[in-house]
Formats: structure tokens, C-alpha cells, sequence
């Protein structure tokens, strides 16, 4: 953790008590004296200990002081007064693999030259290495060859830290932006939080749920009240931003902040509500309004994404509108086992456990492992189309895609709630599939709903045998479900049911010929998919003898396979 200044004034003024500067060494200080003969060796020195405190889980160099020596006036040598941070900085950034940006800060003292060079080194994501290859790691006071053992000690270490835990020694009142909490204390009243969470004092508030210890604040606080010059200086790796964008490349309206999350997701709701339509649909004197975007699903999603995102790196939770989709973006990977491909029903994990339990304690977000299901839901039960998770690079993307309220799907869904039959969020997965694509097999179901294939099964049959919504086409490997009657004439009104087992002869070719280009099929295998008969499928894969189709064998043993050439 960096120190404030104030920490480390306090420890140079340990060197009058018969103490030097090695003595106050530690896993994240270190005292180093300017190099008086030459500034590209303070270059390569600092480039070592970024890579070092870095890859040690971030610390302060102070520049200017001789280790070895007693008395502030003897050791305290200072840097020059004129140097070029910016030069340094980029320096630094140019000679490091993957590229490290450390913050400098000066401190006045009336010793040597009158100025110390404090260089805090952030926590990212190591490995981290100088272009040339060499690297240390930070183990008590020393830096140490980062061998190939240390590495996978580290990779196997590094998920159970929790940078938002990390204590920040200092004032917090001097910290403590009263902004922030007045918009706590609107979600609070939002959410119904208890009466006596409301009637708390601002200190007596943070104490209860964990935010103030002993007098401090954790990160995991700062980032929810903190004044923004504090988020800067102690989390600079922490922002925010919205574009308005016109193209994938160009924009007309661009917000970036370094605000306390409460803040942040004030100002990135406010932007959508100015371009997020609203449609009323009337059912009877209540007049309900939609937006293109719910809002639940919205709040939701970006707050997985401030909860979520991986703090030691640098980078912007972004939020990108653009004319029919909007787009989330947070630095960090997927961690847990959790994939694209299985979120919603993953159970919960987070490497931000204090983050996620003050905004649950705030009543900001539920800790249930409701967050994601929430987010499809909303959208779901409006008739719109699933959100779109997708990790780029170092980042997690989501996307909405603008879909228009479904007054027909919604009443729908109502009308099976009075009749007292629950649809859940697989059950509208499915729904919402069939009125896109007209069938389903088992295998699609599963990768739609995110289970294996026997709960996709169970799912179906539900809605099959139990609430009636879809039916059955074929038997065996072949088996196919379509909407039922029922579901169809409501789900798609005026719209002709035509039963999918009698699919017209274009959607049976086409399925017909898929197959073939794997496996030879049979009459009886093509009459249990099609629900066709005998002679039926004799003329229709006559009729297909033009792309291909040709039959190998005699009687019931014959095979229809595929020409390939």
C-alpha cells in the first residue's frame, strides 16, 4: 500500500532517534540516496524498483536519502529542484513490460536541497519485467530475482488479496466528500433501507457497515465517498467515462470523471436518460412505462462493472451509447471459472469481497447472486433480446441491444403469473429463442439457458408438459420443440401457427441437408424428425436429388447420404 505523506515525514523524523533510513524499510517503503553523477542512472534505478514494488504489490520509493546515516540533517541529501517528471514518468512507461505509470510527489524539507522525490508505485498485474527482461520482486525490504518459482507462488496468491480491503492511514474527514453520501443517502430512501441505517450519522453509518475502521477509511470506502482529489491521488488508477458515439470510431459527446461510485453512477444514468425512449402501454387505468433500456438492467450492469473491475489496473469503466445498442465496458478478466458462457447461473465470486459488501450493506446491489439473472430477467420479461457478455483482451464487455418494448410478450407473461405458472429467466430464454428462430433442440436449449443438457431437458418438459408453452416434434436425436398452438397465437397474434412437425418443404430440406453433411440418414430416421410418411420422404429427397442426394442400398436398409462432390 502507498504511504501518504504524512507516514513517511514521520518516519524521517525517526532518523534523529539514533536510527537510518534502513531501519524504516518494509515490504512497501524503500529510501534510496540521488545518484549525484549521472540522471540516466536514477533512471535505470527507478525503472528497477517500479518493476520490483510492483511486482511486490505496489509501495513508495522516496529519492534523496542516504540509507546509512544517522540524523535527518546527515541523511537527508534531497533531489534537484528542476527535474522533469513527465520525461521520467514516460521513461519509465517505455522501459517496462508490461508498461507501469508510477505517480511522483515532492516533499519540502529543510534539508540538502529542499526537496525529496516520492515515486508510489501501484499494485497491477504482475508478472511484470525492464524491456530488457530482468526482474525483482519485493520481499521485505529487499528486491529479489523474480524466478519462475516466486511467479507461480504469486499467480496462486494474488486472487485472495483484495485491494479495496487495504486501510488508508489518514484523516478520514479530510477524505470524506459529503456529495457522495448525499447520494447514498437517496439510494438508501430508494431502496426502503431500514429507518435507523437512514437516521445514522455520516461517521456512525460508515462504522456500522464497515467503511470506517478504527478512524480510517478502507479503498472499498473511498471509492464510495470519497472527494475526488483523494480517489486521484490514493486510487489513480480508478475513472469513469461515457461517450455518445455516432460511429465505432467517432463521437459527439465525451465525459470522463475520477468521482466516488455513487457520483459516477448518478452522472452515466443521467446520460442514458437523455436518449433511453420511454413507451406507455395501457392496461386498464394504470398507464406503465418502459424504457429501450430498463433501468434495473442498466443500474445493475454498471454497477457489476465499478463492483467487479479489476483495481490494480489502470483504466475507465466505460459506457458507450450508440444508436441501437449500448455498450459496458471494466478493465479486469473473468475470474472463478466464470465464462461468457456460463454467467448466469456461475455461482457468485469477486476479487472485490469489501467493495461488494459495502454496496450490499448500502443497498446499492443484493449479494445473493441475483446481479446477472436480474439483468436478463428485465430484459426478458419486456420481450427484448438477452444482453451479450464478452471478455476483450484485459476487459469485460456487455452489451445491450436496443430491442423495442414487446407489449404482447409482456402481457403475456402476466397472464401466465395470474394463472399461477412462474416463468423464471430460463423459461424466457427459451420463449424468446422460439419466437426468433421457430424451433429448438435440446443441445441449443442448453447453450441458450447456460446448463448441461439433462437440465435443459427438464426445462423443456416443463414448459411442454406442465404450462404447455411448446410441444415435442420427433422422437430420439431428432427431437425438436416449437411454440404450442396456444403460445403461438398469443405470442405472435395475427401470425398464422403452423405446427413444425409439417415444417414447409424449404425449412425440411434445409435440416435435411445439415445432417447429411455429417451422417447417411434413413426413411424411418427422416419420418421421426419431419413427422412426415413413407412416401412423403421418398418424394421429398427425390426432390433433393439435384443438390446431391442420392440412395445407397435397398429396402428398409437403404441410406440416403450426400454427394459431396
Amino acid at each position: 500500500m502507498m504511504k501518504a505523506t504524512s507516514e513517511i515525514i514521520s518516519l524521517l523524523n525517526e532518523l534523529d532517534n539514533n536510527r537510518i533510513a534502513d531501519d524504516l524499510e518494509g515490504q512497501d517503503i524503500d529510501f534510496k540516496e540521488w545518484i549525484q553523477r549521472s540522471f540516466d542512472d536514477n533512471i535505470k534505478l527507478m525503472i528497477k524498483m517500479a518493476v520490483c514494488m510492483a511486482n511486490g504489490g505496489g509501495g513508495s520509493v522516496i529519492f534523496g536519502v542516504a540509507d546509512k546515516k544517522n540524523g535527518r540533517n546527515n541523511a537527508i541529501k534531497g533531489v534537484p529542484a528542476n527535474l522533469d517528471l513527465y520525461a521520467i514518468s514516460k521513461r519509465i512507461y517505455e522501459k517496462t513490460d508490461p508498461h507501469l505509470t508510477p505517480h511522483f510527489d515532492y516533499i519540502d524539507v529543510p534539508y540538502g536541497t529542499g526537496k525529496l522525490l516520492i515515486m508510489h508505485v501501484f499494485p497491477g498485474m504482475p508478472p511484470y519485467t525492464t524491456t530488457d527482461g530482468a526482474a525483482t520482486i519485493r520481499q521485505g525490504k529487499d528486491c529479489i530475482p523474480f524466478t519462475g518459482t516466486l511467479r507461480r507462488q504469486m499467480v496462486s496468491t494474488t486472487s485472495e488479496q483484495d485491494f479495496t480491503a487495504e486501510v488508508i492511514y489518514e484523516d478520514w474527514k479530510k477524505l470524506f466528500s459529503p456529495s457522495a453520501m448525499e447520494k447514498i443517502r437517496e439510494i438508501l430512501v430508494e431502496q426502503r433501507a431500514p429507518e435507523l441505517l437512514q437516521q445514522m450519522n455520516d461517521e456512525d453509518l460508515l462504522v456500522s457497515v464497515g467503511a470506517l475502521k478504527n478512524d480510517y477509511l478502507t479503498k472499498g470506502a473511498l471509492l464510495l465517498v470519497g472527494k475526488t482529489d483523494a480517489i486521484t491521488r490514493l486510487i489513480p488508477q480508478y475513472s469513469w467515462g461515457y461517450r455518445k458515439m455516432v460511429s465505432d470510431t467517432d463521437y459527439i459527446i465525451k465525459e470522463d470523471g475520477n468521482q466516488a461510485i455513487p457520483i459516477a453512477l448518478y452522472e452515466l444514468e443521467r446520460y442514458i436518460a437523455s436518449d433511453n425512449p420511454l413507451v406507455t402501454i395501457q392496461s386498464g387505468l394504470i398507464h406503465p412505462e418502459f424504457h429501450t433500456y430498463p433501468v434495473l438492467a442498466l443500474r445493475e450492469a454498471l454497477l457489476n462493472a465499478f463492483g467487479h473491475r479489476d483495481y490494480r489496473m489502470l483504466g475507465s469503466v466505460m459506457l458507450k451509447q450508440y444508436r441501437d445498442k449500448l455498450i459496458i465496458t471494466n478493465p479486469g478478466e473473468f475470474i472463478g471459472g466464470i465464462t461468457p458462457q456460463n454467467i448466469l447461473h456461475h455461482p457468485s465470486v469477486t476479487r472485490n469481497s469489501h467493495l461488494m459488501d459495502l454496496l450490499d450493506k448500502l443497498k446499492f446491489v443484493n449479494r445473493s447472486n441475483l446481479g446477472v439473472p436480474r439483468i436478463y430477467r428485465s430484459l426478458l420479461i419486456e420481450g427484448k433480446e438477452p444482453p451479450v457478455y464478452r471478455e476483450v483482451g484485459n476487459h469485460i464487455e456487455l452489451t445491450f441491444i436496443a430491442s423495442p418494448l414487446n407489449d404482447g410478450f409482456k402481457n403475456f407473461v402476466n397472464a401466465m403469473t395470474n394463472r399461477g405458472f412462474h416463468l423464471d429467466t430460463d423459461h424466457l430464454l427459451i420463449l424468446q429463442y422460439l419466437l426468433r428462430h421457430g424451433e429448438i433442440d435440446t443441445a441449443t436449449a442448453a447453450e441458450a439457458i447456460q446448463r448441461n443438457q439433462e437440465q435443459a431437458r427438464e426445462v423443456l418438459s416443463k414448459l411442454s408438459i406442465e404450462m404447455k408453452l411448446i410441444e415435442a416434434i420427433g422422437r430420439g436425436r431428432g427431437r425438436y420443440y416449437t411454440l404450442s398452438k396456444e403460445a403461438s397465437a398469443q405470442l405472435k397474434g395475427d401470425m398464422a401457427y403452423e405446427r413444425q412437425a409439417t415444417l414447409d418443404d424449404e425449412a425440411i430440406k434445409i435440416r435435411i441437408l445439415s445432417i447429411l453433411k455429417d451422417r447417411p440418414l434413413r426413411n424411418k430416421e427422416i419420418r421421426t424428425m419431419t413427422g412426415l410418411d413413407q412416401k412423403q420422404v421418398q418424394r421429398l429427397m427425390k426432390s433433393l436429388y439435384d443438390e446431391g442426394v442420392r440412395v445407397v442400398g435397398r429396402g428398409p436398409g437403404a441410406n440416403y447420404v450426400l454427394d459431396k462432390e
